[in-house]
């Protein structure tokens, strides 16, 4: 059976977001297996957008319309058989018709509500963890009414379905992400000598506490004796981090591989997450997690097994972690050698069974229909 399936981005793919990584990953492994997928990439994100900003983002729909940027070519490879387009907004008339139709973010999501029958059977896949305990009150009011409408919810993390309950939603399926597995694994050994740093991600959205981190890895700098490297990667690099941290910019996976595979200690000083990628590829590289206990690592990680985890916003406890790490090879070893070990259980061919389980029972297994077409878009790539 082939099922046309239509996956709403909440903007342009240009730079990575974990979020899209995932997107992207769940269309290369369905149009390998004979479905037909589109994935729509808006130029106006949400429904209430005020009219005074109408100018901005059609100026910007045209540039990335004409030059193709919006989409992922300079950081993921999209399989040639996947639909990308790039549309003013997710209203119904930009959506081509299919089989099922799946937001990835909240925004997203509120347009479902508006979609006729022929744009196919509702769902969303979820990782708002982070955004919705961040929220101001109101904020969390319309992300739960946008994620507890008439569709069928997926949650990517033990946190995810623990706020969706919260919110009144019911969880449909669990499906946690996958780790690229061919791209993410071990070059050196875990005692190589070569693995001489601890690196983390900056990102600037306060709530992904990369300012805990450099305050984390201060203290660890002044207590640790031998020598050490610290690195970081993200977007631009902030003003905030300091000349003594490495800094790469938007590396590719194969240059994060490289680093992951230098790397003894990776931390994450996030206070909430949805899932957090960055963490899972390093332990599938051979580094250690010390990450706090931020929600969504608990998909993959538990403390004192596989890693040590903290308490969101202590940088003082995320860098004992680290340096009990660093002090004590015996504990880095094992806590290493059972992570990379665990971690290999979250692989891509696994979440798309799932996802593609999902696809089938949310259709009642219907057949592809007779000459069936994408349906009508007027801003097809």
């Amino acid at each position: 059976m082939s099922y046309f399936v239509t996956i709403l981005l909440p903007g342009s793919g240009h730079a990575p977001v974990g979020g899209f990584k995932v997107a992207y990953q769940y269309a290369n492994g369905l149009v390998a297996r004979g479905h037909h997928v589109t994935i729509v990439h808006p130029a106006l994100l949400f429904r209430d957008t005020r009219m005074t900003e109408m100018p901005r983002k059609f100026i910007r729909y045209l540039q990335r319309k004409v030059d193709g940027s919006y989409r992922p070519n300079r950081w993921f490879n999209i399989d040639a058989r996947v639909r990308a387009e790039w549309v003013p907004s997710l209203h119904p008339r930009y959506i081509p018709n299919g089989d099922v139709v799946i937001a990835t973010a909240w925004q997203t999501a509120e347009w479902l509500g508006i979609y006729p029958a022929e744009k196919g059977k509702k769902a969303c896949l979820v990782y708002d963890f982070e955004h919705y305990m961040s929220a101001s009150p109101a904020l969390k009011e319309r992300i739960g009414l946008a994620l507890t409408q008439p569709m069928k919810a997926i949650a990517t993390s033990p946190a995810v379905a623990g706020m969706l309950t919260a919110c009144g939603a019911d969880v449909t399926a669990y499906i946690p992400n996958g780790v690229d597995l061919d791209i993410f694994l071990t070059e050196r050994s875990f005692s190589d000598p070569e693995r001489d740093s601890v690196g983390f991600p900056t990102r600037r959205e306060p709530f992904k506490g990369t300012k805990d981190a450099i305050r984390a890895l201060s203290m660890v700098g002044e207590k640790f004796t031998g020598d050490l490297r610290f690195w970081s990667f993200g977007g631009s690099r902030p003003s905030y981090v300091p000349a003594w941290i490495e800094y790469y910019k938007r590396p590719s996976d194969k240059e994060l591989r490289q680093l992951y595979n230098r790397t003894l200690v990776f931390a994450v000083p996030s206070h909430y997450e949805g899932w957090g990628l960055p963490g899972a590829e390093a332990m599938a590289c051979g580094a250690v997690l010390a990450s706090t206990d931020n929600g969504g690592v608990r998909a993959y990680a538990r403390h004192g097994c596989n890693a040590l985890l903290s308490p969101p916003g202590n940088a003082e406890a995320l860098a004992a972690n680290i340096l009990q790490l660093l002090n004590d090879s015996t504990l880095r070893m094992r806590l290493a050698q059972q992570g990379h070990s665990d971690i290999r259980e979250f692989t891509w061919p696994k979440a798309i069974d799932s996802m593609e389980q999902f696809i089938e029972e949310l259709c009642g297994g219907k057949q592809e229909r007779p000459g069936a077409l994408h349906g009508p878009s007027v801003a097809a790539s």
